[in-house]
């Protein structure tokens, strides 16, 4: 479709939120470790509600999340990139206590400073609404051979 992404742009664009995600959390928790643990704090509630921003009409990617692909990739090469990528984020988090994972908060103040669990959230939501996208058009189009 015209101005539309490919299903490869589509895919691409969620591996790059997904490393741009992981690559932030690799510099940011360890630092924000270390802080919780001079700080010593309590743990009053655990917050994990995340609203579906994709619910409404969604907002347009930034630049950096823009697919600008560099060569085609076979669907499958983008699938691998983004298990990688799920894999890589993992370890970054999966040393974390569940004290941790709520206490932490990201210095994100546009969805109002999300801890860890409220970021792994909407990540899994994004690639979800770019796969009903993906196949809502993949219907129109079969529709439209017949």
């Amino acid at each position: 479709m015209p101005d539309k992404w490919s299903v490869a742009e589509s895919i691409y664009h969620c591996y790059l939120l997904l490393k741009l995600t992981r690559i932030t959390s690799a510099c940011y928790l360890p630092i924000a470790r270390s802080y919780m643990k001079l700080r010593h704090p309590k743990i009053k509630r655990h917050i994990d509600d995340m609203e579906n921003i994709y619910r409404e009409k969604t907002m347009k990617a930034p630049f950096i999340l823009k697919p600008k692909m560099k060569r085609e990739y076979a669907l499958e090469e983008l699938r691998n990139l983004l298990e990688e990528e799920t894999e890589k984020l993992k370890s970054c988090v999966e040393s974390l206590t569940k004290e941790q994972c709520y206490w932490i908060r990201y210095p994100d103040p546009v969805p109002e400073y999300p801890n860890v669990v409220q970021v792994v959230k909407p990540l899994r939501i994004h690639e979800e609404h770019h796969y009903m996208v993906v196949m809502e058009r993949e219907s129109k189009n079969k529709e439209k051979s017949f």
